[in-house]
């Protein structure tokens, strides 16, 4: 049943995601929210769902985002393995620190996007490349506590 819960939330975010009202908008930046929904996962429910589960997120951005086959899908599954290895190592108790691993691993999802795009001969200006990584960025974590609530009671 939670499983079936998880796929809804997973429908539901990248429905959010492609119709975010622009009164919400930050500077014509929206949230990652299926990123951090992939890394809610890794605290709250057990280390193969997440992975499966950050998989599927991935590719469901990837259906409908004009980037290469699955770079989304590899991305979110990576995240997943390394929030988890760090998870092991430090405790995320704390929320401070959660929303420190949310801020680092959007950061890297975006640098990895935005050079990508640039290896596959799309060019962004220096000025959108930055936003994008930095704006969307901190856009993420300041909306992610939300998407951490919502994980905890699916899981709990």
């Amino acid at each position: 049943m939670k499983k079936l819960l998880f796929l809804l939330v997973i429908v539901v975010l990248a429905t959010l995601e492609l119709v975010w009202p622009s009164f919400l908008n930050f500077f014509s930046c929206k949230p990652d929210l299926l990123l951090v929904f992939t890394v809610a996962l890794v605290f709250y429910t057990d280390f193969r769902t997440a992975l499966l589960l950050g998989a599927l997120c991935g590719l469901t951005k990837d259906a409908f985002l004009p980037w290469g086959p699955a770079i989304n899908a590899l991305c979110f599954s990576l995240w997943s393995y390394a929030v988890h290895r760090i998870s092991r190592q430090i405790s995320t108790e704390e929320n401070y620190v959660r929303l420190g691993i949310v801020l680092v691993v959007s950061l890297f999802n975006n640098l990895v996007i935005g050079l990508y795009s640039l290896t596959s001969g799309i060019m962004l200006p220096a000025g959108i490349f930055l936003r994008n990584l930095i704006l969307i960025s901190i856009y993420t974590v300041i909306i992610s506590p939300l998407i951490f609530k919502l994980t905890k009671k699916i899981a709990a």
